[in-house]
């Protein structure tokens, strides 16, 4: 057979061949789809003949996110108070994982694993006639991504809460908040992670059937009560790990109910009330 001929004859046998590859990987996965969709619908059965309704609709798997460490990087702690005070604001160690920054605009104080407070002395500096974009501009010059959470207005200041994400996941024990008075930024405080690229742990999250019979057994054991699980949020809970900032990423879903709201830790199956 003639090379031209023979190399076309080949070119359709691999076509062929990952054709037939292509389909079983698909007819698999919608086998894993339904089976997994199928093992979801049961445990809501006997969430529901134990009292609980699950909206299956709400309930969210974590996604793929998992354990991550994260080191506190001082080179983008310093972008984050220069994005605040000024371009001239510098570092002062004061040991302890402390580190004080200051300007003739302020000051900004952080700690190890994130944890910020900030006082501005110069009010005329930070006029915003719309607080909710000013505050979001300025975490934008920090390199923190973040997502509004809150809006509130009460004797002449404005509040305007941000919670932080990772890779575009939410970290819940990251929130951040900018007091605004008569229309100028003059405080912030809250926790935010300043940190580059992260390390995966090792280890695999429970499956959302799984993890939704860790919440009924935990719920039993604690002696609380509900009767709606209305939705379940991926995101992350971030503690510290030492003095130099090192912030462990803890996958957890934020459970709401009827009656509380819980994180369940994706990996051990862990629940925690949060405070009301």
């Amino acid at each position: 057979m003639e090379w031209p001929k023979l190399k076309n004859l080949i070119i359709l046998v691999l076509l062929l061949v990952n054709g037939f590859l292509l389909v079983l990987a698909g007819t698999r996965w919608e086998e894993s789809a339904r089976y997994e969709r199928t093992a979801l619908e049961q445990t809501a059965q006997v969430l529901k003949k134990g009292g609980i309704d699950v909206n299956l609709e709400a309930a969210v798997p974590a996604g793929g996110l998992a354990p991550t460490m994260v080191e506190r990087d001082l080179d983008r702690e310093l972008q984050m108070a220069q994005a605040l005070l000024g371009k001239t604001a510098r570092a002062d160690n004061r040991g302890g994982g402390l580190y004080r920054y200051r300007e003739e605009t302020g000051e900004l104080n952080v700690r190890a694993g994130g944890e910020l407070s900030a006082e501005l002395a110069d009010h005329s500096r930070w006029q915003a006639s719309h607080p909710e974009r000013h505050a979001a501009g300025l975490l934008e010059e920090m390199g923190i991504e973040a997502e509004q959470t809150g809006l509130a207005e009460e004797d002449g200041r404005t509040r305007v809460r941000f919670r932080q994400l990772w890779n575009g996941a939410p970290v819940f024990s990251c929130e951040v908040e900018f007091v605004y008075e008569r229309g100028a930024l003059n405080a912030v405080h809250g926790t935010l992670i300043a940190a580059g690229q992260g390390t995966e742990e090792a280890g695999q999250v429970l499956t959302l059937p799984t993890a939704l019979m860790r919440f009924s057994e935990e719920i039993a054991a604690a002696g609380d009560v509900c009767s709606d699980l209305q939705s379940m949020e991926a995101g992350y809970r971030g503690t510290a790990q030492s003095l130099s900032g090192g912030v462990r990423l803890a996958p957890v879903w934020l459970v709401t109910t009827d009656t509380a709201k819980y994180y369940l830790d994706c990996v051990t199956g862990t629940l925690t009330r949060l405070a009301e």
